[in-house]
């Protein structure tokens, strides 16, 4: 008979850990370390199992059927690194002595580990395999090998659960690991088309730079925060860049606003915010970052401008900068965009290709 309301119960709970799961990762794990967050979601997977095991098949005291081997299957196509697939079986196999030191026990811990070492040969096999190949792969022979070890050291004489295991618990074992797999994955490519729509989003679609709304979040959360003195605030201010629409045209001045942001953003810091403010204009947040050494900072990079213009065919177009810069404490946070926009106008005024720092 099909022990429908075990399944039903240990599908349910699979799938409200897995959801749950979901709005935890994506509340109060995606901005963490990234060795926490793989921790974290091993302890969980191997809670899951856990519960699976719980309100499991009861066929006695002592032996539980269940799903406690979906984590494992689902860690072998996710996991980013091997020992994780290693810790979810482990665990996994840990978690069924908590039933006690029994033999069926010690078989299910056996199970768990026959299983990890599967799974570890599949994950390095199928490195390169289309993920529909190495789903059917991994859900098929880690439901094999469970049901065959199930038989072979089943501590139930194998005649008596060769029916239920080669009749309902091996199929349903497998459509239930498929539906589990498919709703994971729907879950992570969601997630995963959010990422890339609020990146898209938050990136000026000619430079790929951080926008100016993207930028003005940043300059908020920063200077709003005195403990993070000292802050720099920088814009910059291609020279003449009317001169090169008019001159060469509109795509060949975008090809140059390419060209500039590729140079700007490859000389700074990884920490540095830099954007596309608009038109010509750009705006850097320099965060720990005093006056002296913006100002070092920025005079490289005038440099670099300067001394790398524009060149594609027979096309030479000389670069140069206006740059203004404006530095807490010195000037108040919440006035560093107008105090570096007052800069740039004064290094305009003094000749172009020049840096200028507020209050100077």
């Amino acid at each position: 008979m099909i022990p429908f309301q075990e399944y039903t119960i240990n599908l349910g709970l699979m799938i409200s850990f897995i959801y749950l799961t979901s709005l935890f990762y994506k509340n109060f794990l995606m901005n963490t370390d990234q060795e926490l967050k793989e921790v974290t979601l091993v302890f969980i997977a191997s809670l899951t199992a856990w519960v699976s095991m719980y309100f499991g098949i009861h066929l006695n005291e002592s032996v539980i059927f269940d799903l406690r081997f979906v984590p494992l299957i689902i860690a072998t196509l996710y996991a980013t690194r091997r020992r994780y697939i290693i810790w979810v079986g482990i665990g996994t196999g840990l978690m069924r002595l908590t039933f006690g030191l029994t033999s069926a026990a010690m078989v299910g811990f056996i199970n768990m580990i026959l299983l990890t070492l599967l799974a570890l040969i599949i994950a390095h096999l199928a490195r390169a395999w289309p993920y529909r190949r190495k789903m059917w792969t991994v859900v098929l022979t880690i439901n094999s090998l469970n049901t065959l070890i199930i038989a072979l050291l089943g501590v139930i004489p194998l005649m008596e659960v060769l029916p239920l295991l080669m009749f309902t618990i091996f199929p349903v074992n497998i459509l239930l690991s498929l539906l589990l797999v498919w709703i994971v994955k729907d879950m992570i490519d969601e997630h995963v088309n959010k990422l890339d729509l609020m990146d898209k989003a938050g990136k000026d679609p000619l430079t790929q730079l951080f926008n100016r709304r993207v930028f003005l979040r940043y300059f908020k959360k920063y200077s709003s925060h005195r403990d993070r003195f000292p802050l720099s605030l920088v814009f910059i201010d291609i020279d003449h860049f009317k001169k090169v629409n008019d001159e060469h045209g509109h795509i060949v001045g975008d090809m140059v606003l390419q060209h500039i942001s590729r140079l700007i953003a490859g000389n700074l810091r990884n920490v540095d915010i830099v954007s596309r403010y608009g038109g010509e204009e750009f705006v850097v947040l320099l965060p720990h970052c005093s006056e002296k050494d913006a100002r070092h900072i920025m005079e490289r990079l005038r440099k670099i401008i300067e001394e790398n213009g524009f060149q594609k065919h027979d096309i030479t177009i000389p670069i140069t900068l206006s740059i203004g810069i404006a530095t807490s404490p010195g000037v108040e946070p919440k006035k560093l965009l107008e105090a570096a926009d007052q800069a740039v106008y004064l290094a305009k005024e003094n000749g172009r290709n020049r840096v200028e720092c507020a209050g100077a």
